[in-house]
């Protein structure tokens, strides 16, 4: 087996934790970056970056010949507000970025194409009656959120012919960087964080660490067993927006947030990221499960506390017992 990943936005909040799973994992890794600058951030980490533009595929294509998984984490660039009308141009540029990826892989020798492996949130999944979502899911008939993105996205891949997997991740990634800790933990800490609505919808999410480690274990299973299939990289445990803010709030020592009606903060932050982190659902991650994987952070409980140590807030700040128990048995 050539054990090769190659990893585009290598350099991300997840894909830098991707890269790093990757090379525990035994993988050999590549990461494409668009500047020598940020190569030495992947050689540090034991990775071997590649450098060039995902539009023009002929600087880089070469590299991801004969490799196992192509994951693909590659994103344009997000305004901190994010209307319908945002969305839907950074959908455009998405779009462009996974044509030219998908022509350049159908460009390579069949038996040298890696298996695609392509990363969306839960906004793209139509719920059931029940609220749920699962493997089974098809795609949302009315986009919201996100789906803006991914829907689109997912149908050029599914078009291309491409041996392809899809891993659907929460409406939060959690961790030491990217929206938790620039918005809810430095939120928190000065208390401008909000609880947008009542806070009772239960928010799919997953600790960034978890969502590296379910890539880089879906690239290791047979393709027999992912080639055309969804799973869904997601806790599972039903956390409410209000648990999670409060839970973080109470671990860091400081007030819990408030809530903002869904008007106000959509004016503040865009319709699309209220539809996002609004989202009310009930995740069934058993397919993901049954693949022989575990979560290492099975809830906020044991994600959040982790994520706050590595900030900085050291274990005499941070109490993952009492505080977080408390949350144990709020009405949802």
């Amino acid at each position: 087996m050539n054990q090769i990943l190659f990893i585009t936005g290598a350099t991300g909040f997840i894909g830098h934790e991707t890269v790093i799973e990757g090379v525990k994992a035994g993988w050999q890794v590549k990461g494409l970056v668009h500047a020598e600058k940020h190569a030495e951030a992947l050689r540090k980490i034991g990775a071997t970056p590649v450098v060039g533009d995902v539009h023009e595929p002929q600087a880089w294509i070469a590299e991801a010949r004969g490799a196992t998984a192509f994951i693909d984490l590659v994103q344009p660039k997000f305004p901190k507000r994010l209307s319908r009308k945002a969305i839907k141009a950074i959908s455009t540029q998405r779009q462009a970025m996974t044509r030219a990826m998908l022509d350049a892989l159908r460009s390579l020798p069949a038996d040298q194409r890696p298996l695609f492996i392509s990363v969306s949130g839960a906004d793209d999944l139509q719920p059931d009656a029940q609220y749920g979502i699962s493997h089974d899911s098809v795609l949302r008939s009315q986009t919201r959120g996100f789906a803006y993105i991914g829907i689109p996205v997912r149908k050029l891949i599914e078009a291309s012919g491409l041996d392809a997997t899809y891993v659907y991740f929460g409406n939060l990634v959690y961790g030491p960087g990217k929206a938790f800790a620039e918005q809810f933990v430095t939120g928190l800490k000065n208390g401008s964080a909000r609880v947008v609505g009542n806070g009772k919808n239960r928010l799919p999410i997953v600790q960034v660490t978890d969502a590296a480690r379910a890539l880089v274990h879906m690239a290791a299973l047979a393709e027999t067993k992912v080639v055309g299939r969804t799973f869904l990289a997601m806790d599972g445990a039903d956390t409410t927006q209000r648990m999670l803010l409060d839970a973080t709030a109470d671990a860091m020592g400081v007030k819990r947030p408030g809530s903002a009606p869904t008007w106000l903060a959509a004016v503040v932050a865009g319709s699309i990221g209220v539809e996002t982190i609004t989202l009310d659902v009930h995740v069934d991650n058993a397919t993901l499960l049954e693949t022989g994987f575990e979560f290492r952070y099975p809830s906020y409980r044991e994600g959040v506390p982790a994520t706050l140590q590595a900030l900085g807030y050291g274990s005499a700040n941070v109490s993952a017992g009492a505080s977080f128990e408390r949350h144990t048995h709020i009405d949802p």
